[in-house]
């Protein structure tokens, strides 16, 4: 007959071995009651993950698009707000000065600093940031948008100092806003932001939105050139000749006036993208909300099943705790009777 047996330490091992197995199956049973997931996702969908990856994938893009669609939503508000702040100091500006008769030089001295100080105003405003990025420079977040007040006038003050009549002025100043890039002009000296196709941020599958509005926008130089003519007032453009200084007074305004309603459509065309944004926001909100809960239903753990396995573990874990104690007991003299 042959016996077979194995040593202390041969069986202290074993036992170890088997509450090791137990307690980790224990914990894992555990976590996934408490987190209601199953740990090993690979096992219950027997190897078969493909789908699952693709929700996973699926899930990161609509998470990254609703991120840029965030910022972008923030991005554009700012525009907005920047906008408002620029014609809550200007509209009624632009129109005294295409109304107002300006009986006096003193007057009219008044007037044209007060233009000064607008003008200057609103370079700082366009010149703001948002979240550490400059608002009005394009894809050139991180570059200032605009020379300053200061310094465009210096070089308007060069431009009109020779000349002697508001038409000539106005014109000249209207030229140097207008000149396209590589003509020595506004886009050259004074705008140091990007030019070209506006950025695309894209916002859903399929979705995008133009951040078109830059320092360099059409409805922003109108404003500025109709500053600027009252502007070089204060710098002595046309100075001795109270006649023409008044002209060019009401010109600036009826050019504010006119550029008021650019900046209108401007802030309806950002208007609008904000509404792509928000209505991309939603479907992606939606669409992640359903993959997330696809993804749940693929993971979830069955909580009666666990229950009753992690019962099951448990009465294994008493069970070898019996034996080893019993064992422990053991003595040879025991053994030999």
């Amino acid at each position: 007959m042959t016996l077979n047996s194995i040593g202390d330490q041969a069986r202290a091992y074993a036992l170890q071995v088997a509450s090791n197995r137990i307690k980790t199956t224990l914990s894992t049973l555990t976590q996934e009651v408490a987190s209601g997931q199953v740990a090993d996702v690979g096992q219950r969908l027997e190897g078969n993950t493909r789908a699952l990856n693709e929700i996973e994938s699926r899930i990161r893009l609509t998470s990254q698009l609703r991120q840029n669609g965030s910022d972008a939503a923030i991005r554009l508000q700012a525009i907005q707000d920047v906008f408002a702040s620029v014609r809550l100091s200007t509209t009624e500006l632009g129109f005294a000065l295409a109304v107002d008769p300006f009986g006096d030089a003193a007057v009219l001295g008044t007037r044209s600093a007060e233009v000064a100080n607008a003008f200057e105003s609103v370079i700082q405003r366009l010149n703001g940031t948002n979240s550490n990025r400059y608002l009005f420079s394009g894809e050139a977040s991180d570059v200032v948008p605009l020379s300053s007040a200061a310094e465009m006038l210096d070089i308007l003050q060069g431009i009109t100092a020779p000349l002697t009549t508001a038409a000539d002025v106005a014109q000249a100043v209207s030229d140097w806003f207008d000149a396209p890039e590589g003509g020595g002009g506004f886009l050259d000296t004074a705008y140091h932001g990007t030019l070209g196709p506006a950025q695309r941020i894209s916002v859903g599958e399929g979705v995008a939105v133009p951040m078109e509005t830059t320092g360099a926008s059409a409805a922003v130089r109108d404003l500025l050139k109709g500053l600027a003519m009252a502007a070089v007032m204060d710098r002595g453009a046309l100075a001795g000749n109270p006649v023409e200084r008044r002209q060019l007074m009401t010109t600036a305004g009826l050019q504010m006036t006119v550029a008021d309603s650019s900046m209108l459509s401007e802030m309806g065309r950002v208007g609008l993208a904000q509404q792509v944004v928000e209505r991309a926001q939603v479907t992606g909100t939606s669409s992640l909300n359903a993959l997330e809960r696809a993804r749940g239903e693929i993971r979830s753990a069955d909580p009666f099943e666990t229950a009753a396995a992690l019962t099951e573990v448990q009465g294994q874990l008493e069970a070898l705790y019996a034996v080893t104690a019993r064992l422990s007991k053991l003595k040879l003299v025991d053994y030999l009777r």
